[in-house]
């Protein structure tokens, strides 16, 4: 074998190898609360934390003390590295008070919070994705606006359920998208040359009875298709719309949105807790984008 080819050979599976080991390595560190303690949970997991605080609510020592409920979390490079460094920190407020235990700690979630924000920024997966929405102020505005106004901050023990993607490649390029379950349910195109943004949302078809809406999506050069995607659930009505972040805004301001798209997204959302079973898009959920969002929309209220 010529030896410029050997090299390049040998390299591919060194490099193959520590793809293969960063991967076992990405996983999840989170915080939960419980109202039945005063304690909080600080743990990792190289599985989603929706299967995870299942498996919490259901095992002792932790059992005795649920409902316990995600309220924050990161997705990292090394999960069991940073989980150590939190423990570390923490370690004079550990709860020795319950046996076969060490991650339950008497400490403000406050101060735990701002702790995982001080994690180092080359652990944080998806960062460059991150901080390009967060430096995109029509984008950050707009998209915090949805999280608030649809009650998916609500759902944050469900999360893989739903999913958010951050500017995913799909149909030549999107701000986000917005999963639950098997199909999408909001998206935003990035505008191209001679393509303005396009933007969907799913909704319920109620949104039939508020003849200003429809008026509004046809001033906008808009469709409403019923039932445009087989895996969604009956009276699914999909109305996608031109128009800037702002327009967007305004479309959720309309007298009957809200209701028509609560009715949709809730019902799809309590049915896949009832399923008990992660969206086909969960790999590409984006944690951290749903972490900082949840951070600034705390602050905000």
């Amino acid at each position: 074998m010529n030896m410029n080819i050997f090299v390049h050979y040998m390299l591919d599976v060194r490099n193959s190898i520590i793809d293969k080991n960063m991967d076992k390595s990405v996983g999840y560190v989170y915080i939960l609360t419980s109202p039945k303690t005063d304690c909080i949970k600080i743990g990792g997991t190289d599985y989603p934390p929706l299967k995870r605080i299942k498996e919490i609510n259901t095992t002792e020592p932790y059992k005795s003390l649920a409902p316990w409920s995600l309220a924050d979390f990161r997705q990292v490079k090394d999960w069991r590295k940073v989980e150590y460094n939190l423990h570390y920190i923490f370690r004079s407020n550990l709860d020795t008070s319950i046996d076969n235990q060490k991650e339950l700690f008497h400490v403000p979630i406050q101060d735990a919070s701002k702790i995982l924000d001080e994690i180092d920024p080359d652990q944080i997966v998806h960062k460059p994705k991150i901080d390009r929405m967060f430096q995109d102020e029509r984008f950050l505005n707009c998209i915090s606006n949805l999280f608030v106004f649809t009650g998916l901050m609500n759902w944050l023990n469900l999360q893989g359920a739903w999913t958010f993607v951050l500017f995913p490649s799909t149909s030549g390029g999107r701000y986000f998208t917005i999963n639950i379950g098997p199909h999408e349910v909001a998206f935003s195109t990035l505008g191209r040359k001679k393509l303005k943004q396009q933007n969907m949302i799913l909704v319920d078809k109620l949104i039939f009875d508020f003849g200003q809406v429809i008026n509004w999506i046809m001033r906008h050069n808009g469709t409403i298709t019923v039932d445009r995607y087989a895996t969604a659930l009956p009276r699914s009505t999909s109305i996608i719309f031109e128009g800037s972040f702002d327009d967007v805004n305004e479309f959720l301001s309309l007298d009957g949105v809200r209701r028509a798209l609560i009715a949709y997204w809730n019902e799809a959302l309590i049915r896949m807790k009832e399923k008990n079973t992660l969206s086909v898009y969960a790999r590409y959920h984006n944690w951290n984008a749903v972490a900082k969002l949840h951070r600034l929309i705390e602050k905000m209220e």
